[in-house]
Formats: C-alpha cells, structure tokens, sequence
C-alpha cells in the first residue's frame, strides 16, 4: 500500500469517526442538560397523559347481555316492546345497563341495526354524523327526527313519556320501515 493510499485511508477513516464523535458528546450534553432540569416541570403533563390514558382503557363496559327482553327490563329497570322483526335481519341481541338502558340488536352477519331505549331525553343513538337529509314525522305521537341519505335512514331519535330512543341501521333504511319500527318500539 502506496502512502497516498494509506492517506486517504485514514482520512476517509477519520471523517467517517469525527460525526460519531460529535453525536456522542451531542448526546451526552443534552442528557447532561435533561438531567439538570427539574423533574418537576414535565411530570404534571405526563401524569395528566397517563391519568387520561388509563381512564379511557381501563373503562368496563355497562352492557350486560341478555337472553331475552325481559331480562334486560330486570336489569334496567322498565320494560321495552321490541319489534318482532327488522326485514333482513334474523339474529336477536339484547342488552342492558343497570337502571338506564335497554338495547336490542337485529343482526344479519356483520351488519346490524340497534334499538335502544334509555331514561331521559339525550340523544342516545350514539350517531352523531352530519347526515345531508334530515326529516322530522310523526309515530304513535312522538316526533321522530329521522338522518340519512340517498333516500335511506342511518338513524332516528325520538323521545316519550320520560325516555329516550333511537334506531341505528348500518346500511340505512326506508323511511317506512324505520317508521314502523319506531311505532312498534314503546
């Protein structure tokens, strides 16, 4: 090996090590600068993150299931009337939160509508999509605001004598038949 050849060598093996060297004592004075401030400072935020993070998993669910409708009336406390059928959909599930809420799915695969009924008059259909057709009707003497689009209903809301309803369809729904589910739902 010429001494031109071993110069570049070196060289070439020094510019490779000089940035290394300048992120290690880089690193090193900024783990020094960390290292001086208080703790103080940043801990507040990070418990903050931490608190929020373990509430929002660590969340049980209130949704007890149910073999029947009238074991989810036990649990919540009133009875609902379900419709006997949605057209399309042939699986039944119900569910209840203790004292507030009884819902029934009516599921086909993995689409499903839900009925729910709860104490109160909040909105509990759990949608709260902006939706471009808006109509509000009447059923057995509630105003039933149902949203959809194309012509189909994704979710209506309506309230009676102290509770709150809602239908939720996956896949939208006729006017009429949302309807007769709404009539049929006390």
């Amino acid at each position: 090996m010429n001494t031109r050849t071993r110069l570049v060598l070196m060289l070439t093996m020094a510019l490779a090590v000089a940035p290394l060297a300048a992120c290690g004592s880089s690193t090193s004075e900024s783990n020094d600068q960390s290292q001086q401030q208080p703790v103080e400072e940043k801990a507040p935020e990070a418990e903050e993150a931490s608190a929020e993070a373990e509430g929002q998993t660590g969340m049980a669910n209130p949704f007890v299931d149910c073999s029947s409708a009238s074991e989810a009336a036990q649990i919540a406390g009133f009875g609902v009337t379900f419709p006997e059928a949605v057209p399309g959909y042939s699986e039944r599930v119900y569910q209840a939160v203790e004292g507030e809420m009884i819902q029934c799915f009516y599921r086909q695969g993995d689409v499903s509508v839900l009925i729910r009924k709860a104490k109160g008059s909040d909105d509990v259909s759990g949608d709260y999509n902006e939706y471009p057709q808006v109509k509000t009707t009447t059923v057995r003497d509630a105003e039933v605001t149902e949203k959809g689009k194309d012509d189909l209903v994704y979710v209506a809301t309506w309230t009676r004598d102290g509770f709150s309803y809602a239908i939720d369809a996956d896949e939208g729904l006729s006017a009429e038949v949302i309807e007769g589910l709404a009539g049929s739902t006390v």
